[in-house]
């Protein structure tokens, strides 16, 4: 929550989530008083976690950001009320649900509640500190813990002039890690962490962005979290490093190196020669890199290749169209089986075409904000990827309906992640029956398991949860899960028939579902008073939905269809999404 500075007095910000089996219901709610002899406008600005559904609501930007406006009369009151749902992800062995409290000046009324039910059970609880932190409370039992955070406002003081600003933070595993996951009226999720498994041997190129706009902060930040990284790396792992800026740099041009200690020393002064200057032709990069990985030999044991990206810009030098940059990595890397990742740096990176690298690999891309540190954020994301434990995992339901289950293949799995995969059973079916099917370190996995339908939601000696958040979570999981892979998929799909077939099957899903997608639209109805735009106005040219503003409207638009909703005072009720 980020009030402008002319923002009205906040009475009270209040948050309720509920977890349950790692999907998080989440609402927020905001009371402002306007005490001026004037009319004077209130904004409601917040921010969510990339995975999160804003109720009907969702943008693909990798920190999501939410704003509405509206006005409020003269010693006149106004409430906020957002609902946003998420699939929590686990990454290095815990789920992280984050709730931004960024209020910007001392609240009177400010409480955080949590509750968390897993029938899996949850292990290793933590509440990452948020001073005053003596103001966390906490149950914790087998199945499900309940937390509370509610400072003073002397607390909040404590804190700074203008109050709190950070993010609550709340990290838990389950403590069955074979625990299959939910069935519901035909619905179904799979949670897929195997333990145990030997991490397999990997090939990794590091392409790192020395452009002149890395110089300073970001490249003496990526050298120093590069050093930690490259002593991280196993001796079973070979690797090689390609600078690149007007043209790639490769360190070794014979392939990956073995990373022996010599091998890793003379890296490291490598990295500490580089220095900052020039364009940047990520084309050349990414073609020297999967140069070096055809270099790597023919060898008994299973290996798997990776490409660790990181740049802070976008292509300005060579090839520097993105589809055609698109196609060169993809003929290039999919014989190579490799997997890309990247990390960009600050707001001028290309984020969408780095998505686009990773998606058509089977890896992922993230942003690091430019307020935040690199090397921390660096060590990190090397650590997500440090250990594969499978390749080519593909998981199959006998007796479920296969064009409703997604995603089923996964190109790599790594340790301390999970597969989800969620699907509709067959009428009829009695059980959802597991196959899995992939390649590990020690040679090829297969397992099979069942999982019983329709098991209770709520584990005994659980406290229950309102039929709201109960009712249909399985499906509502299955609609979050699938659109999010047909998103996904949209991102990679070659040819403009096959994107427009998936943006329609994500649209009509969304629509049914009321999920409003990066391919729909948002409008906010404000009873009375002006409005403030959530997005950019209507694309000339539209047919869809209405096409003027309305007094106390809030237009939004994010693609090709429109919807409202309302952003009522207290008396009048709560808002209401619809797709």
């Amino acid at each position: 929550m980020h009030p402008f500075p002319s923002q009205l007095p906040m009475t009270s910000f209040t948050v309720s989530s509920a977890i349950i089996s790692r999907y998080a219901s989440t609402r927020v709610r905001c009371a402002m008083h306007n005490p001026h002899p004037t009319p004077r406008q209130a904004a409601f600005d917040l921010h969510l976690s990339p995975a999160a559904f804003i109720t009907n609501f969702t943008m693909e930007q990798e920190t999501q950001r939410f704003r509405v406006t509206a006005t409020v009369a003269s010693n006149g009151d106004i409430s906020f009320e957002l609902c946003y749902e998420e699939l929590l992800q686990r990454r290095l062995g815990a789920y992280r649900y984050a709730v931004a409290i960024h209020p910007r000046q001392i609240v009177a009324e400010l409480r955080v509640e949590l509750s968390i039910t897993e029938r899996a059970g949850i292990s290793d609880l933590r509440v990452l500190p948020f001073h005053p932190a003596d103001t966390q409370q906490g149950m914790k039992g087998t199945h499900c813990a309940h937390i509370a955070f509610a400072p003073t406002p002397k607390e909040q003081a404590a804190f700074s002039a203008t109050g709190l600003a950070g993010d609550f933070v709340v990290e838990y595993d389950v403590a069955q890690r074979d625990a299959v996951g939910d069935v519901e009226d035909g619905y179904f999720v799979h949670f897929f962490a195997p333990s145990g498994l030997p991490p397999i041997p990997k090939d990794i190129i590091f392409l790192i962005d020395v452009s002149g706009s890395m110089a300073g902060t970001k490249i003496k930040q990526t050298k120093a979290a590069m050093q930690s990284i490259l002593r991280a790396l196993r001796p079973h792992d070979r690797f090689n490093l390609v600078a690149f800026a007007d043209a790639p740099h490769v360190w070794r041009e014979d392939g990956p190196i073995p990373a022996t200690t010599s091998q890793i020393r003379s890296a490291a002064r490598y990295i500490e020669s580089l220095e900052a200057e020039g364009w940047t032709d990520l084309d050349c990069a990414l073609l020297a890199a999967a140069a070096l990985l055809r270099h790597h030999g023919v060898t008994k044991e299973p290996r798997v290749p990776l490409l660790l990206l990181l740049t802070d810009g976008e292509p300005t030098m060579g090839v520097t169209q993105a589809p055609r940059i698109l196609s060169n990595a993809r003929r290039v890397l999919t014989p190579l089986s490799a997997l890309l990742f990247a990390l960009a740096f600050g707001e001028d990176a290309d984020l969408a075409l780095l998505r686009r690298l990773a998606a058509a690999s089977g890896g992922m891309a993230r942003r690091v904000p430019e307020e935040d540190e690199v090397a921390p954020q660096l060590a990190e994301f090397f650590r997500e990827i440090e250990n594969p434990l499978l390749r080519h995992v593909e998981l199959s339901y006998p007796g479920a309906t296969a064009r409703l289950v997604a995603p089923r293949l996964f190109p790599g799995y790594f340790q301390g992640s999970e597969l989800v995969v969620a699907g509709r059973l067959e009428p009829g079916a009695e059980r959802l029956r597991v196959h899995v099917a992939g390649h590990g370190g020690t040679g090829e996995l297969r397992a099979a398991t069942e999982v019983p339908p329709d098991v209770p939601e709520v584990p005994p000696g659980c406290p229950q949860h309102p039929p709201e958040l109960l009712g249909g979570f399985v499906r509502r999981l299955w609609a979050h899960v699938t659109i999010r892979e047909l998103l996904r998929a949209r991102l990679s799909a070659e040819g403009t028939a096959a994107r427009q077939k998936l943006a329609a099957e994500a649209t009509q899903l969304a629509l049914r579902h009321h999920f409003v997608t990066p391919l729909t639209a948002l409008m906010v109805v404000t009873p009375g008073g002006d409005g403030g735009s959530t997005g950019p106005p209507p694309a000339r040219g539209d047919t869809q939905g209405p096409r003027h503003h309305h007094r106390g409207t809030i237009w939004g638009r994010f693609g090709d269809r429109q919807c409202r909703a309302p952003v009522a005072p207290p008396a009048l009720g709560a808002p209401h999404f619809w797709g």
